[in-house]
């Protein structure tokens, strides 16, 4: 007959197992688990990391546990018990999260957030958050996630404090890297936002060349349709 003990640990590896098949928790002793059990839980948590500013302290951060499959609702917990915490960070640039936790749970966190909605094509990413568009090729996104908000260099393009159709409507009818980055609000790599204008369809253009670089012909009004 097994001892109370052995019940009772077998007992709380259950309860604790189930618990987490049932949905993220804040309260798991993972050393319990039996070791198939522990293969399958992963944990938000948010470390220090060297370099970035700590505005928030991590120790604010309340951890949460969930099981592979189960971002989504993870980080939509994650949020819920951390909304204020997280409010005071710049999701602008490399952050206590970012560094943190791995892209998938990163994004969701963004959404959950508010902070972000998505519009995913063959080779852009159109991302809007407060009051900022950013306009970023597909491999950046999703191969260099720490790249994506970054002005300098290649693969992202910041648009600050203005929509992206308004931003169509005051260029001329052959749009060029040069006129994009004559204009106040355009940050980083232009030619990512031709390439948002030329692959959302609420922008009727044609893709051309001027001086061997990319370019866009208007053909019609966006009609300020942009979100």
């Amino acid at each position: 007959m097994a001892s109370f003990s052995g019940q009772y640990w077998r007992s709380k590896v259950t309860a604790s197992f189930e618990a987490l098949k049932e949905g993220p928790q804040t309260e798991i002793d993972i050393a319990v688990l039996a070791p198939d059990e522990r293969l399958l839980v992963r944990i938000i948590q948010i470390r220090g990391t060297a370099g970035v500013s700590k505005r928030t302290s991590v120790g604010q951060f309340i951890p949460v546990y969930y099981l592979v499959g189960d971002e989504k609702r993870a980080a939509t917990h994650f949020v819920d018990l951390n909304r204020e915490a997280l409010e005071s960070i710049d999701f602008s640039t490399r952050n206590l999260i970012s560094t943190s936790v791995d892209r998938t749970v990163y994004d969701w966190i963004l959404h959950a957030l508010g902070e972000r909605t998505l519009e995913q094509y063959e080779t852009v990413v159109i991302e809007r958050r407060n009051g900022v568009v950013w306009c970023i090729g597909r491999q950046t996104f999703e191969e260099t996630p720490l790249r994506r908000y970054t002005e300098a260099g290649t693969g992202s393009a910041k648009v600050d404090g203005q929509r992206l159709a308004l931003l169509y409507e005051s260029q001329p009818d052959l749009i060029t890297t040069t006129t994009l980055n004559g204009h106040p609000a355009v940050g980083g790599d232009a030619r990512e936002i031709l390439d948002a204008f030329r692959q959302a369809p609420q922008f009727e253009c044609t893709p051309t060349t001027a001086d061997g670089d990319l370019a866009v012909r208007k053909t019609k009004s966006s009609g300020g349709a942009d979100p």
